[in-house]
C-alpha cells in the first residue's frame, strides 16, 4: 500500500486513505460505495485508487456535466444505475426583477440554515435567467422546507431534471496568450489578472489562492503545465500549453481564464 501513496503529494494523503477505505469496504461486503462530492483532481484520484484495487469506478461527471461529481466504487460486475448517485438538481426561485442572489449567498444560505458540510452540496450554477444547486438528495425536502429567504430575498426551490444543467450557459473562459520569465505562482497571477506582483504575493500570503483545489501559500511555488489556478475574488486560470519563447527567452503560454 505504501507505493500507492507516492503518486501523491503529502496534500492528499487524507483523502487518498479516505478512498482506499471506500475500496476496502467494496471488497469486503461486495456492495457499491458512494463518495461525497469531488473536485476534478479528487475525480482523478478515486478513479486511479478504484483500479489499484481492480474495481469499478462511475462518475456523475459522464451523466451531469458539473465540476463537482459524486463518484460510485463498486465490483466489476455493478450496473450503473444513475439514481445511485443521490443527487437532486434544484432551481432557486425568485423575483428576478426586484432582486440579485450570488453564488456565495446560496453557499452560505446552505451551509448555516441547513447545517452541513460543503461535501454535500455540488454546483451553484448561476445563469442569467436561472439559477440551479446540485446537493445530495437526501437534504433536498429540508432545503424546501426550511429555507425560504437567501438573504432578505424570498426563495422556493423546484427541483428539476438533470438535462437543464446542460442547456445553463456557462460562463465563458477567455483564451490569450502571456509572457512570463517563469511558472512562479505570483508572477502568474499577476499578468493573468493584472495584478502587481506585491498584490499577487499577498493574496497568496493570505490563503486567497488554491493550486488544483488544494490552498497554497508560497508564492514561489512553480506551477505545471495544466494546472488550475484560483484566486478568491478574482476568478481563476489554466495554464493550458507552453507554446514557446520569446527572443529574450520569456516562456509563452496558452492560458484560460475565467474572471469572478
Amino acid at each position: 500500500m505504501k507505493q500507492l501513496f507516492q503518486h501523491f503529494s503529502k496534500d492528499e494523503k487524507e483523502f487518498v486513505e479516505q478512498m482506499i477505505d471506500l475500496c476496502q469496504q467494496v471488497d469486503t461486503t461486495y456492495s457499491y460505495r458512494l463518495t461525497r462530492f469531488l473536485n476534478p483532481r479528487q475525480n482523478q484520484i478515486a478513479a486511479s485508487i478504484a483500479a489499484h484495487f481492480q474495481l469499478v469506478y462511475f462518475s456523475s461527471q459522464e451523466e451531469l456535466e458539473t465540476e463537482f461529481s459524486r463518484g460510485i466504487i463498486a465490483p466489476d460486475y455493478y450496473q450503473l444505475d444513475v439514481a445511485h448517485f443521490e443527487l437532486a438538481v434544484v432551481e432557486v426561485l425568485y423575483p428576478r426583477k426586484y432582486h440579485e442572489v450570488t453564488h456565495s449567498q446560496i453557499l452560505g444560505t446552505l451551509l448555516h440554515r441547513l447545517g452541513i458540510k460543503r461535501e454535500y452540496v455540488g454546483d451553484i450554477l448561476v445563469g442569467e435567467d436561472q439559477t440551479f444547486v446540485v446537493l445530495d438528495r437526501k437534504f433536498l425536502p429540508l432545503l424546501q422546507s426550511e429555507v425560504a429567504k437567501i438573504g432578505r430575498t424570498p426563495v422556493s426551490w423546484k427541483e428539476r431534471e438533470w438535462e437543464v444543467v446542460s442547456k445553463l450557459k456557462k460562463q465563458e473562459a477567455q483564451q490569450k496568450q502571456i509572457l512570463v520569465s517563469s511558472l512562479r505562482l505570483d508572477k502568474l497571477i499577476s499578468v493573468a489578472f493584472q495584478l502587481s506582483r506585491t498584490s499577487a504575493s499577498k493574496l497568496i500570503e493570505a490563503r486567497q489562492v488554491k493550486l488544483d483545489y488544494q490552498p497554497i501559500a508560497q508564492a514561489g511555488h512553480e506551477v505545471d503545465i495544466g494546472q488550475l489556478i484560483s484566486v478568491r475574488g478574482y476568478g481563476r486560470v489554466c495554464i493550458n500549453e507552453l507554446v514557446g519563447y520569446s527572443k529574450q527567452g520569456k516562456l509563452k503560454l496558452e492560458i484560460e481564464v475565467i474572471r469572478k
